[in-house]
């Protein structure tokens, strides 16, 4: 839909992407790679209005950098064992 911070208006076009907070706040609308669904998507976010759109509050907290560190060093094990398979 529209990515908040930017105030563009955006289809994600996509199986799964990162940002559940701004499927969550309705800011992103993600459809599959099929010409329907792209279609559907499109329209949709025609027939919106520009304000009907909200900023996710998260992306404004003022540690939000120290926020993604975090989160980001968490999933390291994690990526190494099951994404990588490094034991």
């Amino acid at each position: 839909m529209r990515y908040s911070t930017l105030n563009l208006t955006a289809l994600n076009i996509r199986e799964a992407h990162e940002r559940p907070k701004a499927m969550e706040e309705g800011t992103v609308m993600m459809v599959c790679v099929r010409k329907g669904r792209i279609l559907h998507g499109l329209q949709i976010l025609e027939n919106q209005t520009q304000n009907s759109i909200q900023i996710v509050r998260d992306y404004f907290v003022s540690n939000v950098s120290e926020k993604v560190v975090r989160i980001i060093v968490s999933y390291v094990d994690y990526a190494n064992r099951v994404v990588w398979q490094k034991h």
